[in-house]
């Protein structure tokens, strides 16, 4: 039984750690930063993402190739409900540890790229800056292929403000 106690605890911590950030995250930026700050081990957290997102405590999107998860509203119930049975140092440990992370990835999402595949075949790809919530820069760019599509996403995400500086430089300069 104990065992079980446990795996419950840690399906509340990382429910818990997935509010506190309040972004999508991918499976990576998910086990990058349970690994860097030693939670649990990686074969439990890829055990626990997938009961979690089985049972609907979490929630699947995918955008651009890539699934992002997120806590769900069932999962947000259950952290209010069972929330306090999660130690306080943990909590604290959470809010030092994983609030610069919130704010960096805040930063990187502000610039951000996408594609999706149109009904005639061929691809748009989005380039989108935003500035406290509000979209002040907006490109759409169809292209023939998959591969055109995800090479110009890659240099988006490479270097998101020279690109966008180099693209407001030519709209503005004589």
């Amino acid at each position: 039984m104990e065992n079980g106690n446990k795996l419950a605890q840690d399906k509340l911590k990382l429910l818990y750690i997935l509010n506190f950030i309040d972004l999508p995250l991918t499976n990576t930026e998910i086990t990058n930063y349970i690994l860097e700050y030693n939670i649990m081990d990686y074969f439990t957290l890829q055990q626990l993402l997938k009961e979690l997102w089985e049972t609907k405590f979490t929630l699947l999107k995918t955008n651009s190739g890539k699934d992002y998860y997120s806590v769900s509203e069932i999962g947000k119930a259950t952290l209010e409900m069972f929330g306090d049975i999660l130690p306080e140092y943990f909590k604290k440990e959470v809010e030092e540890n994983f609030s610069h992370l919130k704010k960096l990835i805040a930063k990187q999402r502000e610039l951000f790229g996408h594609y999706y595949k149109r009904k005639d075949g061929e691809y748009t790809v989005s380039l989108q800056v935003m500035e406290n919530g509000t979209n002040i820069f907006n490109l759409n760019i169809a292209v023939p292929t998959e591969t055109m599509a995800k090479k110009i996403i890659k240099k988006w995400n490479n270097s998101p403000q020279d690109i966008f500086g180099q693209i407001m430089k030519s709209l503005t300069s004589d």
